[in-house]
């Protein structure tokens, strides 16, 4: 699997778990939704450091 291909799996995975968050507090269950919606965030965080294929690499 190539960088880019795992950016775009996350990336997906992000989207789905904001979409979860709303339908969860939708449904009064908060915590599910602050879970969901905390996990998304992460994620976005750690795909911020993560490096892309057009990456020079580090010598």
């Amino acid at each position: 699997m190539e960088k880019d291909e795992a950016r775009k799996i996350l990336l997906g995975d992000i989207e789905n778990l904001r979409l979860k968050a709303k339908y969860y507090e939708s449904l009064r269950l908060f915590e599910a939704g602050r879970y969901a919606g905390n996990l998304a965030s992460n994620l976005e965080l750690a795909l911020t450091t993560m490096p892309s294929d057009d990456d020079q690499p580090i010598l």
